[in-house]
């Protein structure tokens, strides 16, 4: 990113890069002092960032955008590549073409899909309860997956553990009506057992 991006806010007046993460610089065309913070990243070349457009005829241009200049080669097949075509994976940079074919092929290093265990987990912790008899078994299943699964990588778009929290929660809550119904059950057969016969006169 050239240094002329960064402008000052009273006057447009580009700030200098030797002039930023510093205190009490002057702009150079208002006088007013500004302080531009940024981090080193701003400097580095980034894949996907906007390409140049061709201003001689002699530059190299870009493989799939013939207007755009070319910043980089493919390290798979050698075609040049502007800035929004070049796409970095361990390391290299490799073309769309290489890319998708690296990937059909199994020979990147590029996840194309996660199972949502605490979805799953959630899922055999809810469903079973429609049908009460199934949380017999879908209740210890969902509490294993949650305890097996806890730290295997989530949804590639970020998002929190709520849905083991809550399947945690339906499988104590699970577990507890079991627990209720045995001991029912069990009370109810011993009050049957303790009660023995009865004889009925009949007037």
């Amino acid at each position: 990113m050239p240094a002329q991006a960064i402008c000052c806010g009273e006057c447009s007046t580009p700030v200098p890069a030797e002039s930023w993460n510093r205190a009490g610089v002057r702009c150079r065309g208002c006088g007013h002092i500004v302080q531009v913070a940024v981090f080193p990243a701003i400097e580095r070349i980034r894949s996907g960032a906007l390409p140049e457009a061709i201003e001689i005829e002699t530059e190299a241009s870009c493989f799939y955008h013939p207007s755009s200049r070319a910043a980089i080669p493919c390290d798979e097949c050698g075609r040049f590549l502007c800035r929004l075509c070049e796409i970095e994976i361990d390391g290299r940079h490799l073309c769309p073409a290489c890319f998708e074919s690296g990937v059909s092929a199994n020979k990147l290093n590029v996840e194309t899909s996660r199972t949502m265990y605490d979805s799953i987990a959630l899922a055999l912790a809810t469903l079973p309860t429609l049908l009460t008899w199934p949380v017999i078994i879908g209740a210890p299943a969902a509490l294993f997956v949650v305890i097996r699964r806890w730290r295997a990588p989530g949804s590639i778009v970020p998002r929190t553990r709520a849905r083991y929290y809550l399947a945690v929660l339906f499988v104590l809550v699970d577990l507890g009506l079991i627990g209720l119904a045995v001991f029912g059950i069990i009370t109810a057969s011993r009050a049957g057992a303790f009660a023995g016969p009865r004889t009925v006169v009949a007037p």
